[in-house]
C-alpha cells in the first residue's frame, strides 16, 4: 500500500514538473510572438540559395536545409546533425552528439536518381560527472539506393531504404520530427530498413491522391544496425489516400522472417493539418507464432503552433509488449522552437507507468540542424 501511494506521488510530481516546463517555455515564447502563417510540418525545410561561389565545375550554390549543389555535376551534398541532453529518472545527465549524417545525392538524368545517407551514431557522450566517450558508436549506410522513374505513376527503387510502415519511420531524422524521443510503436515491432526493391508511385483520381508502395527484401541486410527486430527476408505494401483539406490516411502490411519464423504486421496511420494545429497517429499490430506471442502499440501526437517559431507538442503512447514485459503507457509534454526552418530546438518531459529501455521517463533536450 505504501509502495502504491509512493508511486502515485511520484507520478503527480512528474506531471507538476512537466507543467512547469511547458509554462516556462510559453512565457519565453511570448517574446517571439509573430503573425500566424507557418503551417506545422514535418517535411524537409529549405529556401532559395543564400551563397554562391564560382568554380571550374560551375557555380557552387548552398541552400540551408537543402545542401550544397556542386556546379554542373548534378551532385548535391547535404546532411544533418543532432545533439542531445538527457536525464533519465534515477540516472545521470548525458550530453552527446547522437547523429551526424552526410547525404550524397545525384541526378545523372531526369529519370534516374541516386541517394546515399552515411551516418555516425552515438559519436560522443559526456555525463555530468565528466566521464565521456562511447565505445559502441556505429558508422553505417543508413540509406543507399537508386530510383528509376519509369512513368509518372511508377518508380522502381533498388538498394537499402527505410521501411515504409506508417509515417514516422520514413521521416525519423531529428530535424524533421517534433520530439527527441521516438514512439515505441514505430521502433519495436519491425525492422526500420529494407535491402531489396520497391515499386511506388502516385495516382490522382477525381478527388485527392492515392500513393502506393510494394517492396521486398530478398537478400541479406546491407550494413545491418542493432535493433530489437531484425528481418532476414520481408515483403510488404503501403497505401495512402489524401483527399485534401490537410488530411490523409494510410494502411500498411509487412511480413518478415526472423530466424525462419514468419511474422505479420498490420498498421493504420493518419495525419491532419489545419493551421495552427497538427494531429498525427499510428497503430500497429504484430502477430507471431504462439511461442513468440503478439505485440501491438499506438500513439497520438498533437502539435499547436503558438507563434511563428514556437510549438507545443503532446503525445500519448501505449505499447503492449511480449510477455514477460509489462504494458507501457507514456505521456510526452514538449515544446519545439524553430529559429530558422532547417533548425529545431526541442525539450520534453516523459512520464511512464512502467519504464521502457528504448524510451525511459525523464527530461530530454536536443538541437538538430539540416545542412
Amino acid at each position: 500500500m505504501q509502495d502504491e501511494r509512493h508511486r502515485k506521488r511520484c507520478v503527480a510530481s512528474r506531471w507538476r514538473t512537466g507543467a512547469v516546463l511547458i509554462a516556462a517555455a510559453c512565457v519565453l515564447a511570448l517574446r517571439d510572438a509573430a503573425p500566424a502563417g507557418a503551417q506545422p510540418t514535418q517535411g524537409a525545410p529549405g529556401g532559395e540559395a543564400t551563397a554562391e561561389l564560382a568554380s571550374p565545375i560551375g557555380p557552387l550554390a548552398y541552400t540551408p536545409g537543402r545542401g550544397l549543389r556542386l556546379g554542373d555535376t548534378r551532385v548535391t551534398l547535404g546532411g544533418y546533425a543532432n545533439v542531445d541532453l538527457t536525464r533519465d529518472e534515477g540516472g545521470p545527465a548525458r550530453l552527446g552528439l547522437d547523429d551526424l549524417a552526410v547525404f550524397v545525392i545525384a541526378d545523372p538524368t531526369p529519370r534516374f536518381h541516386l541517394f546515399s545517407e552515411l551516418e555516425v551514431e552515438d559519436l560522443v557522450e559526456v555525463d555530468d560527472h565528466g566521464r565521456g566517450g562511447t565505445p559502441d558508436h556505429d558508422f553505417i549506410a543508413e540509406r543507399l539506393y537508386g530510383d528509376a522513374n519509369l512513368t509518372d505513376e511508377l518508380t522502381v527503387r533498388v538498394g537499402k531504404f527505410l521501411t515504409p510502415v506508417g509515417r514516422w519511420n520514413v521521416i525519423h531524422a531529428q530535424p524533421l520530427v517534433w520530439t527527441t524521443s521516438r514512439p515505441l510503436a514505430t521502433l519495436l515491432p519491425f525492422d526500420s530498413h529494407v535491402t531489396g526493391a520497391m515499386l511506388y508511385g502516385t495516382f490522382f483520381p477525381s478527388a485527392g491522391a492515392v500513393t502506393y508502395s510494394l517492396y521486398g527484401q530478398f537478400v541479406n541486410q546491407l550494413d545491418p544496425v542493432r535493433q530489437p527486430q531484425p528481418a532476414d527476408r520481408s515483403a510488404g505494401g503501403r497505401l495512402e489516400f489524401t483527399p485534401g483539406h490537410g488530411a490523409s490516411v494510410g494502411a500498411s502490411y509487412f511480413a518478415f522472417t526472423d530466424q525462419g519464423d514468419w511474422q505479420h504486421l498490420g498498421g493504420l496511420d493518419t495525419l491532419w493539418q489545419h493551421d495552427p494545429f497538427e494531429l498525427m497517429g499510428e497503430f500497429v499490430y504484430e502477430g507471431a507464432s504462439a511461442s513468440v506471442g503478439d505485440q501491438w502499440g499506438l500513439y497520438l501526437q498533437g502539435v499547436l503552433r503558438v507563434t511563428q517559431r514556437f510549438y507545443l507538442v503532446q503525445r500519448y503512447e501505449h505499447f503492449d509488449q511480449r510477455a514477460p514485459q509489462p504494458e507501457v503507457n507514456l505521456v510526452i509534454l514538449g515544446v519545439a522552437y524553430k529559429p530558422t526552418p532547417p533548425m529545431i530546438l526541442k525539450a520534453e518531459y516523459l512520464i511512464a507507468d512502467h519504464p521502457a529501455v528504448e524510451s525511459p521517463p525523464g527530461i530530454k533536450f536536443s538541437f538538430a540542424i539540416l545542412f
